[in-house]
């Protein structure tokens, strides 16, 4: 298995981090000489703009963790967040028709809640799985940390914008998570499994009640101005990094079908010809890319075992499963059902 890069200049926002120390500051802790050492001004940390790197936050983690004694601090500090915490994006969530927009909206802009992990929205018959993943290699801790983070914001967030109780549904966590059993089950009635396929994310599977429930607040003009507002934001902040792992997180993120060219290239407001320029100018190609996302798609769908292969091959955007069969064949040697059968032994 490939392992994911390293990105020690990766940049995440501050408001997130800003309630780490609100919450520290009501434990009494003093980290104070900790901030100071690592560059981080408090008192800035909670504006629209602030940002930190990644070596950053994981000296503020492992600082806060060390003082505190506390090893579960994301999961204080997930239900701590609100759809406020996330600026225009948060807006755009509580003025989504349903539930199951804002999960939308929450998958397409993902990019502007952090970089250092990718968010999947699967379409199944019987619901959605959330698929969530780091997109670089984390310290154990800085993982942990948000993985716990996500699972909690995302319950609490759920219940904020049905503004009912929450439905039964299932949450995937990491087996090394399972020593917290008794904390998580203060997110009943979410049913928490310690069994999640990826070690270095979580699933949540939601049923199809729940998504299609209408949220209170919901506002067709004020999302049109949002989602315009995410769109701008998320083009400035691709135009000034890496366009290969944008395009990449886009690719496999996509649900029921392989996004083209002038589909991504209209979404950063850019020409297809400059688009594949920059790309270049990367190193990389547009068709490589789409070629190795749709396997790694087909590998975790068939991995998951949920979905027949002519059902996969569909979702993929192959006109048959004959042609899936081919394409899968060149790159892994072995036929779909025959890798679906050696992932049973």
């Amino acid at each position: 298995m490939n392992r994911k890069p390293e990105n020690t200049d990766c940049l995440l926002p501050g408001r997130y981090y800003a309630l780490l120390l609100d919450f520290v500051k009501r434990d009494g802790t003093a980290i104070g000489g900790l901030l100071e050492r690592n560059g981080i001004d408090p008192a800035s940390l909670g504006k629209p703009d602030s940002v930190l790197r990644l070596d950053q936050v994981d000296a503020l983690i492992d600082a806060v963790v060390e003082a505190t004694g506390s090893e579960h601090l994301g999961f204080e500090i997930g239900r701590m967040i609100k759809p406020s915490n996330h600026a225009l994006l948060g807006y755009a969530l509580m003025t989504s028709a349903t539930l199951d927009q804002a999960l939308l909206m929450a998958t397409r802009y993902w990019r502007l809640i952090t970089p250092i992990f990718t968010l999947r929205h699967v379409r199944l018959v019987d619901g959605v799985q959330l698929n969530l993943e780091s997109a670089i290699d984390l310290k154990p801790s800085t993982l942990r940390f948000h993985i716990e983070a996500i699972a909690t914001a995302i319950h609490a967030e759920i219940g904020f914008l049905l503004s009912t109780r929450i439905p039964r549904y299932d949450l995937h966590l990491p087996q090394d998570l399972a020593s917290a059993a008794r904390r998580y089950r203060q997110l009943a009635p979410a049913r928490v499994h310690f069994d999640a396929i990826n070690r270095t994310g979580l699933q949540l599977d939601l049923p199809v009640e729940m998504l299609a429930r209408p949220l209170a607040l919901a506002d067709r003009n004020a999302l049109t101005v949002a989602r315009q507002r995410c769109e701008e934001e998320l083009s400035r902040l691709i135009r000034h990094g890496s366009l290969t792992e944008w395009l990449t997180t886009m690719l496999d993120q996509a649900d029921d079908h392989q996004p083209r060219l002038q589909e991504l290239a209209r979404m950063l407001h850019l020409s297809p010809r400059s688009l594949n320029r920059r790309l270049g100018a990367e190193g990389s190609r547009f068709r490589e890319l789409g070629v190795q996302s749709r396997h790694r798609r087909a590998c975790s769908l068939l991995a998951e075992r949920r979905l027949s292969i002519t059902r996969i091959a569909l979702q993929l955007g192959y006109r048959d499963a004959a042609n899936f069969t081919r394409a899968f064949r060149r790159l892994e040697g072995i036929s779909p059902t025959a890798f679906r059968s050696r992932l049973k032994n």
